[in-house]
């Protein structure tokens, strides 16, 4: 069908071009390319506009919205992970030392007087099994309760039997060996003592041959697969922590190795030059890695409760506070300013500005909200620049403007008329509009010509309706300012028309008779454009002669 135009200085050409569905001067171009032009500072972005010119939400008032491509995306390796509800609570650091777990240590004396004959733990070091052989010895004491307990079996009596084995085991006699005798009914000329607790020989105090004594400790066997850490925590903060609670301890000698420990105990008393109390904490050390004397940061975790957090990498600092970026989908960022509370372990609380769910870039965040800033920072440079009245445009340059009008004509007739958009008749405005930018950069039509550059793209790609209607709009909006503000006479000479439907607040160009509401039913009045720029302080500029395009 065909699109109208009633504009003899807006390259009416077009029109006939469009129903023919094909432009002799400017062919449509079936690829579509992504511009080069109008891209973001960094990465490819592109920043989203919406309303009217010059105008954000409340909610991206600190930072603009910014679009990245999908395959820019992957190669900045952007990463993301959702606002969620965790149990944690606050931190207190301190440091500590370890030491053996006094609970795992046994101590091997000698109960009788004798002689050691087999030494079988030979140095400190040695690995010690439950039940293993630990020495042999000569003792008359031990033969004399032998004798007496062997009569008391061959007598059967056991009231006797039991007094002897007990006089037995009161002189360390243990029930493997009483059950050696008991079987081979005969005396050990050499008794055995073996151990009753697994671990690792920490002393030794004899050698093969020695003499000892009644009470003489012999070796002293740890246990070192559990140990604990002996912690200093500042007075102020003792009254945070409570038997039980939890910790996290890491070694940093020890190649970072971190292990998850309780509180066991809090001793009572403050050292006086330090102002700090011992803090117990016990460790499993089957691995064997920990060593008493080893240093260790110590992180107590108190208050804990569910609290929304995210990753604490995910939150950037500036002079305003924390933000972070937020991943809306569709390859759209936004900075989002919040309020953060406590910090543990990685994570971060979200006190205010988001919600559980919210998908937060935790990589290459500084990229996208450095785009971000930067274009927001030139958005907000506008109000200092030259009106857009003020500008210089030769008959080539507003030529090409009047394609981008004459695009939203066409946008709003596919919509009116109906007729199917086609991506190709857009190409060549969508060309001399990456040609005007470099022509305007850092001025005010220079917005304008990138936003209307993204409403070309997104009708190009449009494949609903609704789509193309969000694109007719984006258009619109962009072109408004340079129609209103920049050559208003000039437009409304050619009889070009603004509409505004009040129900979404989207903008429309239309050319002649009635008003053909391209939105669907609503309340729609006209906008009249003046007779000249409020700020215009030079003569208006005269319409190109011919009404013709601008050759390429």
């Amino acid at each position: 069908m065909k699109a109208t135009s009633a504009l003899p200085g807006l390259a009416l050409a077009l029109s006939a071009a469009w129903a023919a569905g094909q432009d002799p001067d400017c062919p449509p171009h079936p690829h579509y390319l992504a511009p080069a032009e109008g891209d973001g500072l960094l990465c490819g972005t592109a920043q989203e506009r919406s309303g009217l010119h010059g105008e954000h939400s409340a909610e991206a008032a600190a930072r603009a919205i910014v679009t990245i491509p999908p395959e820019t995306i992957q190669n900045m390796g952007v990463r993301t992970e959702r606002a969620a509800s965790a149990r944690f609570g606050a931190g207190i650091r301190s440091y500590g030392l370890i030491a053996e777990n006094a609970r795992r240590t046994h101590a091997v004396s000698s109960r009788v007087a004798g002689w050691i004959e087999a030494l079988e733990i030979t140095a400190v070091g040695d690995q010690v099994g439950a039940g293993d052989l630990l020495f042999t010895l000569y003792s008359p004491d031990l033969i004399s309760a032998q004798q007496d307990y062997l009569a008391a079996l061959a007598a059967g009596v056991e009231g006797r039997i039991r007094s002897s084995a007990g006089r037995l085991r009161a002189l360390g006699a243990g029930t493997k060996a009483l059950e050696q005798i008991r079987a081979e009914r005969r005396k050990l000329e050499q008794f055995p003592f073996y151990a009753e607790a697994e671990g690792i020989v920490r002393e030794l105090m004899v050698r093969q041959g020695s003499y000892v004594r009644p009470g003489m400790q012999v070796a002293t066997i740890q246990d070192y697969r559990s140990v604990w850490v002996e912690a200093s925590v500042a007075e102020k903060d003792l009254r945070f922590l409570s038997q039980g609670g939890k910790a996290t301890v890491t070694f940093p000698n020890l190649g970072g190795i971190e292990r998850a420990a309780r509180i066991d105990y809090i001793h009572p008393t403050i050292e006086l030059d330090s102002r700090t109390a011992r803090v117990r904490l016990v460790l499993g050390n089957a691995d064997g890695l920990l060593k008493p004397g080893a240093y260790a940061d110590v992180l107590f975790e108190t208050a804990i409760e569910k609290r929304l957090s995210i990753p604490s990498e995910a939150v950037l600092k500036s002079s305003a506070g924390s933000f972070v970026v937020v991943a809306l989908g569709g390859g759209r960022f936004q900075s989002r300013m919040i309020r953060t509370g406590i910090h543990h372990r990685g994570r971060s609380e979200v006190v205010h500005g988001l919600e559980d769910g919210d998908e937060v870039v935790v990589s290459s965040q500084f990229l996208i909200d450095s785009e971000s800033a930067l274009r927001e920072s030139f958005r907000k440079l506008q109000k200092a620049q030259a009106p857009l009245a003020l500008l210089e445009v030769d008959e080539a340059q507003q030529a090409a403007l009047d394609h981008l009008v004459d695009a939203a004509l066409y946008l709003h007739d596919a919509q009116t008329a109906p007729f199917d958009v086609e991506p190709g008749m857009l190409a060549f405005a969508l060309q001399l509009n990456r040609r005007l930018q470099p022509a305007f950069r850092g001025t005010k039509l220079h917005f304008v010509l990138q936003d209307a550059e993204q409403a070309l793209a997104a009708a190009q790609e449009a494949m609903t309706q609704a789509e193309a209607r969000q694109a007719l709009a984006a258009l619109a909006a962009a072109l408004r300012p340079w129609i209103v503000d920049g050559q208003p006479q000039y437009y409304k000479a050619q009889g070009l028309r603004l509409y505004l439907d009040h129900g979404s607040g989207h903008y429309w160009l239309q050319t002649e008779g009635g008003m053909r509401h391209p939105y669907g039913p609503g309340h729609a009045v006209p906008i009249a454009l003046p007779d000249a720029p409020a700020d215009a302080k030079m003569p208006p500029i005269a319409a190109p002669a011919g009404g013709g395009h601008a050759h390429h």
